[in-house]
């Protein structure tokens, strides 16, 4: 597998637990959607497990990218904004993270999320926001609630480019005012 198709296998995988959960995604429907055979994608991943793990980490990497892209900037509107832009870039690069990314703040599966909630946490940071139930919680959760299922449909309907505004907008909107 080349290193430019392994984004592609690590999205897919993502998408596909993110929508059944790690219990109910086998590794032949990772290779349907990726285009592989299972026997091409265990030599790259060995188990079903090693792939799970290959998702989390990318995830992980990613969000950690945009926290730290936002880092050095004080709490309030600016950050939320750069914060909201680069996820919106995100999800709409990599729809099978953000779809995974959607599970760690709205669990959609039956599956044990726990190894999902250090993401959530890393996430919920690049807000500057704890993971406990407050008001600022609720506006950052509805923010990327917004952004992630846009982000979606943007992408179902060909329309990513068009439509990034509109939705940095609509999810910078969700947050209030700072500190609402």
């Amino acid at each position: 597998m080349s290193p430019t198709a392994t984004p592609t296998v690590i999205d897919a995988a993502a998408a596909l637990f993110a929508r059944h959960g790690f219990a109910r995604t086998s590794v032949q429907a990772v290779a349907d959607a990726t285009g592989y055979s299972k026997a091409g994608l265990l030599h790259h991943f060995p188990t079903k497990a090693a792939l799970h793990d290959a998702v989390i980490e990318e995830c992980k990497s990613e969000i950690e990218r945009v926290r730290g892209r936002v880092a050095d900037l004080e709490p309030g509107p600016e950050r939320d904004r750069r914060a909201i832009e680069l996820l919106v870039d995100l999800s709409l690069a990599r729809p099978g993270l953000a779809s995974l990314l959607l599970s760690t703040i709205v669990p959609m599966g039956d599956d044990d999320v726990s190894r999902l909630d250090p993401l959530a946490d890393i996430l919920f940071n690049a807000f500057d926001t704890a993971p406990v139930s407050d008001p600022r919680r609720i506006r950052v959760t509805g923010a990327l609630v917004a952004l992630s299922v846009l982000s979606l449909d943007a992408r179902r309907c060909d329309s990513a480019s068009l439509w990034r505004n509109d939705i940095i907008a609509t999810s910078v909107d969700a947050l209030g005012s700072p500190r609402d």
